[in-house]
């Protein structure tokens, strides 16, 4: 038996239903933000991303999947979402100086990582990137959507995590000073850390081995070292939270994974994850668009981690029922005469927006119950002969057990009786 991929899971009935619902709750916030979404190719040329992730990342070094196709040119699979965008909006001139655009993605992206509990090796992102001239209140406005989504959906133990990671004038100097209070601390670093004193000493912030703990946390404050300008957008971004009663936690040691990231920067995170806590992180880029050839303008962005946010949403009870209704009904014909009566009758429900099958494999009514339960309908009409005779169609609700008789020829109160049922039950979910 071949089965999928080491760190690749298949989403099956009613999983990928339930997926899918997340993704369209996370897409209507974005588009109630002005966001447009746009499609992104799954793989790239290599060189888009070791240009904007940064050669000296543990995406580049150690987790891009890369491949040469038979011109030889060379091919990654996208790890992340933020570079292939900008290579989009660049390539079919959508940034311009002067001009705010708002654009949004999703889609599957792929590292090569140790597989565990929320982190697979294909996983899913739904993103959004602001393009232009970006102020601190645009940053806000980001934080303000992925709020919006964590309060829709309840997710549990959620934090929200900011730092500035400086500009172009103060961050050169943060990194001296780090450099120097990290190559007089060698022995308490791991391995890895002592590489990236070296070659990407911000990155040292980010680790996780409890050896380089108490190094890090002893570790020069970026925030100590803001100039007047990053100081005060840092400033304007806390106050706009506070304004707008989200809480959050400024963390001087969040630095993310990605080399791009200027001032802002944040991660939402929560306690009921496990050690893959963040569930959606982003930040702001000044120069990454102009070093992909575009308009020297700066960006700001995030990402929300699909897998996680449907663990923290069946956490919290928010996400889709599995054993919802996923369709409206299924007929069974019960005879070759009812055949070709339900095949019309399927088409006719279905041009009214109403889904429906036929179950033809079996003439006993025993089977037809497990069959619609199995396509996961609501109703199941029966057509027979006595039916037939009547000029009508029996309706069995399968969640009250309800059966009712309608005519076959108008569908009009069949039509009405299924909407108004269903309208009542989305009444209920709401509730």
């Amino acid at each position: 038996m071949i089965n999928a991929p080491r760190g690749i899971k298949d989403r099956i009935p009613p999983e990928e239903d339930q997926f899918l619902a997340l993704v369209s709750i996370a897409e209507k916030h974005l588009g109630q933000a002005g966001f447009k979404k746009v499609g992104l190719p799954i793989f790239e040329s290599a060189s888009l991303f070791t240009r904007s992730i940064g050669v000296e990342t543990d995406i580049v070094e150690k987790e891009m999947y890369l491949f040469e196709d038979k011109g030889g040119e060379r091919f990654a699979l996208r790890p992340e979402g933020t570079a292939s965008l900008l290579r989009l909006a660049i390539q079919h001139h959508l940034i311009e100086p002067a001009r705010i655009t708002r654009l949004s993605y999703q889609g599957p992206m792929f590292r090569h990582e140790r597989p565990q509990a929320g982190r697979l090796r294909q996983f899913h992102q739904v993103g959004a990137e602001i393009l232009g001239t970006i102020t601190p209140q645009d940053n806000i406005d980001l934080l303000v959507v992925i709020d919006s989504i964590s309060r829709e959906l309840k997710l549990p133990g959620t934090t929200l995590f900011i730092n500035n990671m400086g500009c172009s004038r103060c961050r050169p100097v943060f990194r001296k000073a780090l450099v120097e209070y990290l190559e007089t601390h060698q022995s308490g670093l791991c391995t890895t850390c002592k590489k990236r004193t070296e070659t990407n000493p911000l990155r040292v912030l980010d680790c996780k081995v409890e050896q380089c703990q108490p190094v890090i946390e002893r570790a020069p404050s970026i925030i100590d070292f803001l100039c007047e300008s990053s100081r005060l957008h840092h400033e304007a971004v806390c106050s706009g939270l506070r304004s707008l009663s989200i809480p959050f936690t400024v963390n001087p040691r969040l630095v993310r994974g990605l080399d791009y990231y200027t001032e802002t920067t944040f991660e939402f995170v929560s306690d009921a994850l496990g050690s893959q806590s963040t569930w959606a992180a982003g930040g702001q880029y000044d120069g990454l668009i102009g070093q992909l050839e575009g308009p020297d303008v700066p960006g700001a962005g995030f990402a929300i981690g699909v897998e996680r946010l449907a663990l923290l949403a069946e956490k919290a009870g928010t996400l889709m029922p599995a054993h919802s209704h996923t369709q409206d009904i299924s007929i069974l014909p019960l005879g070759e005469l009812a055949v070709p009566i339900v095949q019309s009758l399927i088409r006719e429900i279905r041009n009214e927006g109403i889904s429906a099958t036929g179950i033809f494999g079996t003439t006993k009514i025993k089977q037809g119950f497990k069959q619609a339960e199995r396509d996961g309908s609501r109703f199941l009409l029966i057509l027979g002969e006595d039916e037939m005779a009547r000029r009508e169609i029996v309706v069995k609700d399968l969640l009250t057990g309800e059966q009712t008789p309608f005519p076959l020829s108008p569908l009009a109160g069949l039509i009405g009786y299924i909407r108004s049922v269903r309208s009542q039950e989305k009444i209920s979910q709401l509730s």
